[in-house]
């Protein structure tokens, strides 16, 4: 049955088939639909969902963290499963899984068993995100990629401009139904993966697996991720802390030293023998540290501190959702004549002046400012994703992309996480944790100037730490080389 469900159409003569490549594009566009509609509608949910589970911010953060974690630890795994298996299998068994917890997480009791279910869930979205660029490079040439890239790029923009508007209008109603709202298009998508995807080559599946080797990066990545957050708050020589991070390191080295060994690693550690895609990785990591937590912090100062309601919060920040869909075809479409260290470097630049702009916001600066701020954010962030994205993938060859893609999603939503664990501290330790709450329940204009004043330092402070962030990024960028020129690829 199952090798009924999965055949495939007969194999493309070409990745680059006029036809098929539009129907690739579509694939990956329906499954990042998905995606970036299940995290840019929870977004907006959160402070309600934490008032309707009578929560705490601190544990319904975790339905957003334990969901980035599960992502990040299993994103080089599902890529080498796609090398080894083939994209359509594996995309198709992601979009099952997403589609199945997201039932789960909208019927959840209280917010224990929410974060399990999104455990569950994450582990679809690991297989969505780490096939999805995959299948889209694998079927574009290499001179229309950073095209195919930005038209992917202007979905996810668009997609994450209407999913705040969507989820502000659907937890009004209800904020379970955010989680519903996934299962038509999962299933949808499914279906046309099953129907029009196809391999551009035959995989054997002989290789084996290293098991070792992501049981030593599961370890590393956990206690390194919660020396680098609770040791802020705990101390930093704590001996728990330090037992953390000896047992972090201990099997970092170990990871390292099985990748280096093991015939068929999980993590291909000599892509980064390739400066653009050692730099590209690179910056997009450190970039990642620097946006992963700017939406969050703005909900909650929209929400919280000016007490909107969830529909009109996510409406003041659709301007940066437009500056990414206003620019990522340009920065696509530049690359693809250009290359990708002149446009991704300019993005960054852009990137950072609406960050220093967002930083230099009070409690009761005028939105029109804020707006402007946002859509400069946005725009250079849409400038910068689909060139290096592009550049990252095309510099590896065909058998290797997806364990190329599983890192590039690994650097993107290890930055995000990092990016939580500064600013979440940050935040809290500006106002008590009852003073927080009662901003959420009674609306922060109703409480003292001086608690009101206190969070907005909190959130700028983080924005001020993003962009000193973004400078080391403008730097990586800058030295990635010029080899994916029109003119470095024609040589």
């Amino acid at each position: 049955m199952v090798k009924v469900l999965f055949k495939n159409p007969p194999l493309s003569q070409s990745s680059s088939d006029d036809r098929y490549k539009w129907v690739a594009l579509t694939v990956a566009s329906l499954g990042t639909l998905v995606g970036i509609l299940n995290a840019s509608t929870l977004i907006i949910a959160l402070p309600t969902m934490m008032v309707g589970l009578n929560t705490t911010l601190v544990n319904v953060m975790w339905v957003l963290i334990s969901y980035m974690l599960v992502m990040t630890i299993l994103a080089p795994a599902c890529g080498r499963l796609a090398d080894m298996y083939g994209r359509k299998k594996i995309y198709v068994y992601g979009l099952v899984i997403f589609t199945c917890a997201s039932l789960l997480c909208g019927i959840a009791a209280d917010v224990y068993q929410l974060i399990g279910f999104r455990v569950i869930q994450a582990i679809g979205g690991a297989i969505i995100v780490a096939n999805g660029t995959i299948i889209v490079v694998d079927a574009f040439p290499k001179h229309e990629l950073g095209r195919a890239m930005g038209i992917l790029s202007m979905i996810m923009a668009g997609t994450f401009a209407i999913g705040p508007v969507i989820g502000g209008f659907l937890t009004l109603i209800d904020w379970r139904l955010n989680f519903f709202l996934n299962i038509p298009i999962g299933l949808f998508a499914s279906y046309y993966a099953i129907k029009n995807l196809k391999e551009v080559r035959e995989f054997s599946g002989l290789e084996s697996f290293d098991i070792k080797g992501m049981i030593l990066f599961a370890i590393a990545f956990l206690t390194l991720t919660v020396y680098g957050s609770a040791a802020i708050m705990i101390g930093l020589f704590d001996p728990l802390m330090l037992a953390l991070l000896l047992i972090g390191l201990v099997s970092l080295w170990g990871f390292i030293r099985q990748e280096l060994t093991f015939p068929y690693p999980m993590v291909d550690l000599s892509l980064f023998k390739s400066r653009i895609f050692l730099f590209g990785q690179s910056s997009a990591f450190i970039n990642a540290i620097a946006r992963g937590a700017v939406m969050m912090l703005l909900i909650l100062f929209f929400q919280g501190l000016q007490g909107y309601d969830p529909l009109v919060a996510s409406i003041l920040v659709v301007p940066m959702a437009i500056g990414i869909v206003v620019a990522g075809p340009i920065g696509g479409s530049l690359s693809d004549r250009y290359g990708s260290r002149l446009i991704t470097t300019i993005g960054l630049a852009v990137s950072l002046i609406g960050l220093i702009g967002l930083a230099m916001m009070q409690y009761d600066t005028a939105y029109y400012s804020i707006a402007v701020w946002l859509f400069i954010n946005g725009f250079g962030s849409g400038l910068f994703q689909p060139p290096n994205t592009s550049a990252i993938m095309t510099s590896v060859p065909l058998e290797r992309r997806g364990a190329a893609s599983a890192m590039r999603a690994f650097f993107q939503n290890t930055g995000m996480v990092i990016s939580m664990t500064i600013a979440m501290p940050l935040l809290i330790s500006t106002v008590p944790l009852d003073e927080m709450m009662n901003m959420f329940v009674f609306g922060g204009v109703h409480q003292p100037i001086a608690i009101q004043v206190a969070f907005t330092h909190g959130i700028t402070l983080a924005f001020w730490i993003s962009s000193v962030i973004t400078i080391f990024a403008i730097i990586v960028s800058a030295l990635r080389g010029t080899g994916d020129t029109v003119k470095g690829i024609q040589a």
